[in-house]
């Protein structure tokens, strides 16, 4: 049994498989293995995710790590001949007046980065959309291309398929302790008792990333923030439809007969939660979603839940930001965390910059020094305006 690895990457996810995807697709030779505690990924961030992509952000690397999504997403269905059923129907953001300005400034950034987003008026996006309410609203921004949804499950499982093809075996095992000296990661142990060196250690392990860190005593402001999502039936309801986000944060979009919402937590309410609490929370659905969709959309009757179900962003507490790149002490252990419920989307992008930082040692493909750790040492928290 092999026991020594060149990269050891901890979580097999999306952003897990992708950095080991690109680490062989950029030219790494050097061996490879990724330790997963649940290979069934029941319960895991990725498989409970609603597949969403969009490049509407305010923060200049969010909106080129969405793009390179994109195009990462056409071309490996293309490559692997696979249907991901990508329904580039677009984003479609609505903002009342009081935040018409921001929604305008962050059209034109994005534009400015090549993000192929329409800015609408209320009359614009009555035309086009003529079961939308616009009372109330100033403004609208759509994505035009490379915005919409995806099935998730078939990219995370043709991924892995890619991989071990590639020679990079799956270890199954939770790790108990990490051992270090000053300057950089010597090992891993496992709950089984198995010794893992390596030459470079990732954390790709979502929502359990802060856990992860501690066993090095680093403090890293992820955990889990549990996000409740409901499949719904509403007759009248519009079948073909972009991805609809209310300024409440309510969202909604298709799902063959159905349609999927959800609407992120009050602040207040808003806490760490156990990635063990996968109940979804009702009294969002009654209290906030449903009020919201039968104002914005008043020809349908009422929409009424199906099914639910919850994930967990890997939230960070910090800035709600990701955070890419190697510790500013222990050079060789990599962060790839904190992504904040964008995580699926970013993915692609984000395993390339870790692979290039082990490969070349710099990144090649998108500058994203901005997102290192060294943010958090200085607490100099970067800022995004347009999260769900």
């Amino acid at each position: 049994m092999q026991n020594t690895f060149d990269v050891i990457i901890i979580g097999s996810g999306i952003v897990g498989v992708s950095t080991a995807w690109h680490l062989r697709g950029i030219g790494f030779a050097g061996t490879i293995a990724i330790v997963e505690r649940d290979p069934s990924f029941s319960h895991s961030s990725t498989s409970q995710a609603i597949g969403g992509i969009w490049q509407q952000f305010s923060l200049k690397e969010n909106v080129q790590m969405s793009l390179y999504g994109a195009k990462f997403l056409k071309e490996f269905a293309k490559e692997q001949k696979i249907d991901l059923d990508f329904q580039e129907h677009g984003y479609l953001f609505l903002a009342k007046e009081e935040g018409q300005d921001t929604l305008e400034k962050n059209v034109a950034q994005q534009r400015k980065l090549k993000a192929d987003i329409a800015l609408l008026t209320p009359t614009l996006l009555q035309q086009h959309f003529p079961w939308l309410n616009t009372d109330g609203l100033a403004a609208g921004a759509l994505g035009l291309s490379n915005e919409g949804w995806f099935d998730a499950h078939q990219l995370h499982s043709s991924m892995r398929s890619a991989v071990r093809d590639w020679d990079v075996p799956l270890i199954k095992g939770s790790v108990s302790e990490i051992e270090h000296t000053d300057s950089e990661i010597r090992s891993v142990m496992l709950d089984n008792g198995r010794r893992l060196k390596c030459g470079h250690l990732v954390n790709a392990t979502g929502p359990n990333a802060g856990i992860l860190t501690r066993m090095a005593r680093i403090r890293l402001p992820i955990e889990p923030r549990k996000r409740s999502i409901f499949m719904v039936h509403g007759d009248s309801a519009p079948s073909e439809m972009p991805v609809l986000v209310d300024p409440n944060g309510v969202f909604l979009r298709p799902d063959g007969p159905f349609h999927i919402c959800g609407v992120a937590p009050d602040k207040t309410s808003d806490s760490r939660s156990t990635t063990s609490d996968i109940e979804p929370d009702p009294d969002l659905f009654h209290g906030i979603i449903k009020p919201a969709l039968a104002a914005r959309l008043p020809d349908v009757k009422e929409f009424k839940i199906i099914r639910s179900w919850a994930g967990h962003y890997d939230y960070n507490s910090f800035d709600q930001i990701a955070v890419l790149g190697p510790h500013t002490r222990l050079e060789n252990f990599y962060f790839a965390n904190g992504f904040s419920g964008i995580g699926l989307q970013q993915g692609p992008a984000a395993g390339r910059a870790v692979a290039e930082l082990i490969l070349h040692g710099a990144y090649q493909t998108l500058d994203l020094s901005r997102l290192g750790f060294e943010r958090i040492v200085e607490n100099q928290p970067l800022e995004e305006e347009n999260l769900i």
